[in-house]
């Protein structure tokens, strides 16, 4: 999918306009076709569009902001290699100010000119891994991210299975993840349902595709273990895991030329899937890239046109300034 081209070509083939039914989609006498969506027993009006695939895709933008976390059995097009990092987008902007991109028809453009600056910060993340790895000479230290291995971790038939939780084990979950009381002994609050001491969500990128995942983490008093549980079952399902795939956990660093937010940190993590094969080996995942072969050929073009801008949007965590 490329999202220069129009929606309907880009998403779906239409044959037959008037018969094909859509969520939030409604045809109006002029011709054109109308986009609605209801949340909190509310209509919000969505625009006018051209075709009824447009006005489908604009449902499925909006339904990301409002549904979050059921925003995948509100939509019309099954999720892509670029549609994916949506939610990454939308994270940079409040509920209204993406209803309105939606309505005056900017979401797409500007959606397009978030992947490509984000296209740039990954090339710099796999400059400055491959320049540490191969152990050169860090004369461009300050203008490249660099990052570190943390711990891996061999997945059991218990990670990979219905109880939907990855053990994390202790000596790491101490040593590089957020505190966690893991006191058996601390006396529960008065009402305090006994589980959990307490959890936090944890925000990864994937090292290949840089896409993001979010894990719940938290201490399980019942087996004493520091576990991810929500979120990890998709990324099971996913990228296929099963018993005796590694998965490696790293830390990344921001350059200090990369101006971010005050009071955020200056680095972010990142995990990888390494997978195990019948001879024993473990490789590492396939790497990924539609989304950055189609973000490069569109700064191929998007050059001979216009002159460079300066854009600022939110990534891993931090608020990035560059020039697209």
């Amino acid at each position: 999918m490329r999202l220069s081209d129009e929606p309907e070509k880009a998403l779906v083939t239409v044959t037959d306009p008037g018969n094909v039914k859509y969520k939030g989609v409604v045809q109006q006498p002029n011709g054109n076709w109308g986009a609605q969506i209801y949340t909190d027993h509310k209509r919000i009006w969505l625009g006018t569009f051209k075709s009824a695939a447009e006005a489908a895709t604009a449902y499925d933008s909006a339904s990301i902001k409002l549904r979050r976390f059921d925003a995948n059995s509100h939509r019309n097009f099954p999720r892509s290699d670029l549609t994916v990092h949506e939610e990454e987008f939308q994270d940079t902007y409040e509920l209204e100010a993406v209803l309105n991109m939606i309505r005056d028809g900017s979401y797409q453009q500007k959606f397009r000119e978030f992947l490509k600056l984000r296209s740039q910060m990954v090339a710099r993340i796999n400059d400055g891994g491959s320049k540490q790895v191969r152990g050169e000479a860090d004369k461009e230290s300050d203008k490249c991210f660099s990052w570190t291995q943390q711990f891996q971790k061999e997945l059991t038939p218990s990670d990979v299975g219905k109880l939907n939780r990855l053990v994390i084990p202790k000596k790491y979950a101490v040593k590089y993840f957020p505190y966690i009381n893991d006191d058996p002994n601390e006396k529960l609050e008065e009402g305090e349902i006994g589980g959990a001491v307490e959890d936090v969500e944890l925000v990864f990128y994937d090292r290949r595709t840089m896409r993001q995942w979010k894990f719940k983490y938290c201490y399980w008093k019942s087996s004493q273990s520091f576990v991810f549980t929500k979120g990890w079952n998709s990324f099971v399902r996913e990228k296929k895991l099963k018993e005796k795939d590694v998965i490696s956990f790293y830390i990344c660093d921001v350059p200090d030329n990369v101006k971010t937010v005050e009071g955020q940190d200056k680095n972010f993590w990142m995990i990888d899937v390494h997978y195990y094969s019948e001879n024993g080996s473990v490789v590492p995942e396939e790497v990924n890239m539609k989304t950055e072969n189609f973000v490069s050929s569109k700064l191929k073009d998007e050059e001979a046109k216009t002159e460079e801008k300066k854009g600022s949007f939110m990534l891993f965590g931090v608020r990035i300034q560059c020039s697209s």
